[in-house]
């Protein structure tokens, strides 16, 4: 039996953009190879930028077109490490748990139907199963400017909020053992609250 080779293209004929290299990897990309038990091997472009090898050797024939559909160049980006609390618990500071947020990846599946996938594209990690799906480098620049734009209007509305509240409340707490309470005869407060309680 004669083994056949076949060099394969993104089925859109357009070749994929280069990002930049993954640690180790070749300013000009290599190749991965699928081998069946069939004895057909094809071969494609692997991008510089991708973080693993898709090769594999002795894929059964009837196998080989789910295996291209599921071909991916990947590479994965990290986010950022916070502090967060389920919705279900916010009260619960014992229950906060460290999370990574607006990590993700860029990815690339040169051979599936949904032509947005074909061209690398990026999917972002809001928290847990919230994601920014198939953005484009024009939508990265669109989410990069939008966070900035959040993290200044925290620093320069929310925070001088926040800050003069917490004095305020401060402030007000300094008499916090003197409140004033009337209680009716005969009932009886626990412990006092927070301002100045009449009847």
């Amino acid at each position: 039996m004669t083994t056949t080779s076949a060099v394969l293209e993104p089925v859109n004929g357009v070749p994929l953009a280069q990002q930049p290299s993954a640690a180790g990897a070749t300013s000009r990309g290599g190749t991965w190879s699928i081998s069946t038990t069939g004895r057909v091997t094809l071969t494609g472009y692997l991008p510089p930028w991708a973080d693993e090898e898709p090769s594999e050797s002795d894929v059964p024939l009837e196998e080989l077109s789910v295996k291209l559909i599921d071909l991916a160049d990947w590479r994965p980006f990290d986010g950022q490490r916070m502090r967060i609390h389920n919705p279900a618990h916010a009260d619960g500071a014992s229950l906060a748990v460290e999370e990574s947020l607006f990590d993700g990846h860029i990815a690339c599946y040169p051979y599936r139907e949904d032509l947005q996938e074909r061209t690398p594209y990026a999917n972002v990690l809001v928290v847990n199963d919230l994601w920014l799906n198939h953005l484009t480098p024009e939508d990265l620049t669109r989410l990069t400017a939008q966070l900035r734009a959040q993290a200044d209007h925290i620093e320069k509305d929310v925070t001088p909020i926040l800050e003069a509240a917490r004095n305020d409340w401060t402030a007000r707490q300094v008499g916090r053992a003197n409140h004033v309470v009337d209680e009716p005869a005969g009932a009886s407060i626990a412990s006092a609250p927070i301002g100045t309680v009449r009847g």
